[in-house]
């Protein structure tokens, strides 16, 4: 693989500060090998190596292997944390619309940052993954109770299925929009033809999540959906 001009060039010599691009350069090397690879089978050399770089430079910007990793949560997954939950607004949000806004902005993020399913299901869901307790500290506990009242508030009155469990439904939305893109890899080598395009993919979730797996359902939604358009509201 060619190396990038932008490492060829500074090969060898002293990051200067309008370099900056070359820091992020290494974190997105690094974050795609720990994605592909895991954490701990992913070595400085071997992120100095894909980024046309010397180890050197690697320690040059990060110091030490937990720095990288500091840094990599802080900018990268912190960041995903913010663009899902930042806008919502459980107190006066509906709830399958704060839910399906939800799901929105988690295929959003997995679009701008395609690592991220097979990452987190290495390094955070599973035990003993090196991200595991970061992301423990930064989840936004807060937010994901309000999430469940809502859902809980909904169950109540009627507008959702109260056989819901209020505080299992985000990991349930997690691992639908998660698992299927960590494990594409997986299910596209048993089968060739399986496709898992973002569009494809979230309308199946959006489906399952508000109207389940029931034909019933389904129609009954189709048709008052239909019965709208055609008194010119809107569905």
């Amino acid at each position: 693989m060619p190396v990038p001009q932008i490492a060829r060039s500074r090969m060898g010599r002293r990051p200067h500060a309008q370099d900056f691009d070359a820091r992020e350069h290494l974190l997105d090397v690094a974050v795609a090998l720990f994605a592909e690879r895991g954490i701990a089978n992913t070595t400085v050399a071997q992120i100095a190596a894909a980024s046309g770089v010397t180890s050197a430079m690697v320690h040059y910007w990060f110091q030490t292997r937990e720095k990288l990793l500091d840094a990599l949560f802080e900018e990268k997954i912190v960041a995903a944390f913010g663009a899902i939950w930042d806008p919502v607004d459980p107190e006066h949000d509906d709830p399958l619309t704060l839910t399906q806004g939800i799901v929105k902005r988690m295929f959003d993020v997995t679009e701008a940052m395609p690592w991220l399913p097979s990452l987190w299901l290495r390094e955070v869901v599973n035990e003993g993954g090196l991200l595991r307790e970061r992301a423990f500290a930064r989840i936004p506990v807060q937010k994901l109770a309000a999430f469940g009242q809502n859902i809980a508030r909904g169950c109540a009155s009627g507008q959702l299925n109260a056989q819901l469990e209020p505080l299992l439904l985000f990991n349930s939305v997690l691992a639908l929009v998660m698992l299927p893109q960590a494990t594409a890899r997986i299910w596209q080598r048993l089968n060739p033809h399986t496709s898992f395009d973002r569009a494809r993919l979230e309308r199946h979730v959006v489906a399952l999540l508000t109207q389940g797996m029931s034909a019933t359902a389904a129609n009954h939604a189709k048709a008052t959906s239909t019965a709208r358009r055609a008194k010119g509201k809107p569905s």
